[in-house]
């Protein structure tokens, strides 16, 4: 820009010389042997004017990487759906009381209607601490060999339930500052609100809250009041669901069921709702980046080799000839974006996953192949439109009116 504002009036009115062609290695011996004519015209000027292919290049592929980003959520959603609900948790309900209750109601559920299995589990308001580092968080008991709703790890799934001690989700230790072998001091919030020094002896990853467990008999055995649960899991015979349901009704002190599948179903609605907003902005948007870079860039090369394209229509070459000489420069661009694109959407979706990441709540650093396949249908549905648009206009082009000397 500063060299054209420093040139004389006279000499920047003046046409642009023509341009100064030589011999390269990527001369018709090299080419020749892959290429025909007008796909070497297409790769010598892009090699001719590399940065402003690369330039061009970048901005398709950052609008390919906005598109694996946005669509990147569905499937961060749902790997969380299957990780937390399908593999984490097996039981098709869960049964929790008014108040803690004897061990001898778990054979109560078994013989309800309808149980194929039942397991007790115990939740136990706590205050966590080691040192300044503090947290609120309940201490689940689960019993040793449990199936219906085990400890699970992304990583690993299921892991066993060692006899004592604290198995800590690894942002709570984070937030504790604590590893395996430290003592943590709980405090607990239920019965006679007694204050343990319990160690930590396993570490999980898991996508959604920051839990805590023990083993239920070590933390029935720690709290001193005898062996209680606070609730059921169960799964049931689906024919026999309505009779479960209604003997149920008849038994005290029952403050709530939850069903497993309608938790998924609520849990898709809720984030189905935002993600579609959230999909459609960022779709318009990355399909208006790249309509505004292949439109300028065949604007650009249109003005700059009309008149060549104008000579290549007297000499001989088609319509299709020249508009494929005009249009094939941007499906290479596209070409050579799709990858680069992808590679840009992998890093903005681990970025965007830290930035996004909570105590509660973690985005599973998951992109699926169906995703990046995807990304890269709409930008080429986004070019062939775009080219297709173009082309009419180039096909009513008046060579001969481009061929005529401008006074």
């Amino acid at each position: 820009m500063g060299r054209a504002a420093r040139l004389p009036p006279a000499i920047a009115m003046q046409p642009a010389p023509p341009a100064v062609y030589r011999r390269s290695r990527l001369g018709p011996a090299a080419l020749g042997r892959f290429l025909d004519g007008p796909s070497r015209m297409i790769v010598r000027r892009l090699l001719r004017w590399p940065l402003r292919a690369f330039l061009a290049s970048a901005g398709l592929a950052l609008s390919v990487g906005v598109l694996i980003l946005a669509l990147q959520w569905v499937d961060a959603v749902n790997a969380l759906v299957e990780t937390h609900y399908e593999r984490g948790q097996r039981q098709d309900a869960t049964i929790t009381f008014n108040d803690l209750r004897p061990r001898g109601v778990l054979d109560d559920i078994r013989h309800l209607p309808g149980v194929l299995a039942a397991e007790p589990f115990r939740i136990v308001p706590a205050r966590l601490a080691r040192g300044r580092a503090e947290q609120r968080e309940p201490v689940i008991g689960v019993p040793a060999g449990a199936r219906l709703a085990p400890v699970h790890d992304v990583a690993r799934g299921p892991i066993d339930m060692p006899a004592d001690g604290l198995v800590l989700s690894r942002q709570l230790a984070g937030l504790l500052h604590a590893g395996i072998g430290d003592p943590v001091r709980v405090q607990l919030l239920e019965g006679r609100r007694a204050v343990l020094t319990v160690p930590v002896v396993r570490l999980f990853d898991t996508y959604i809250g920051k839990p805590a467990y023990m083993n239920l008999a070590a933390l029935n055995r720690r709290m001193g009041d005898g062996s209680v649960l606070s609730g059921v899991h169960v799964t049931l015979d689906e024919p026999r669901r309505a009779a479960f349901l209604a003997r149920l009704r008849t038994l005290p002190g029952i403050a709530a069921i939850q069903f497993r599948r309608a938790a998924i179903d609520t849990f898709h609605r809720t984030m189905g709702e935002t993600i579609d907003i959230f999909l459609g902005f960022f779709i318009g948007f990355a399909s208006a980046l790249s309509v505004g870079v292949i439109v300028n860039a065949i604007r650009i090369a249109l003005s700059e080799r009309e008149r060549e394209l104008a000579t290549l229509r007297v000499l001989g070459f088609s319509r299709a000839e020249v508009a494929y000489i005009l249009l094939g420069e941007i499906g290479l661009l596209v070409w050579i974006a799709i990858p680069l694109g992808c590679g840009a959407g992998t890093l903005l979706a681990w970025y965007f996953g830290k930035a996004f990441e909570t105590e509660l709540f973690r985005v599973p650093p998951v992109i699926y192949p169906s995703t990046y396949g995807t990304a890269a249908l709409i930008m080429i549905a986004t070019a062939a439109i775009v080219a297709a648009w173009l082309r009419r206009h180039l096909d009513r082009l008046d060579m001969i009116a481009v061929l005529k000397t401008r006074e």
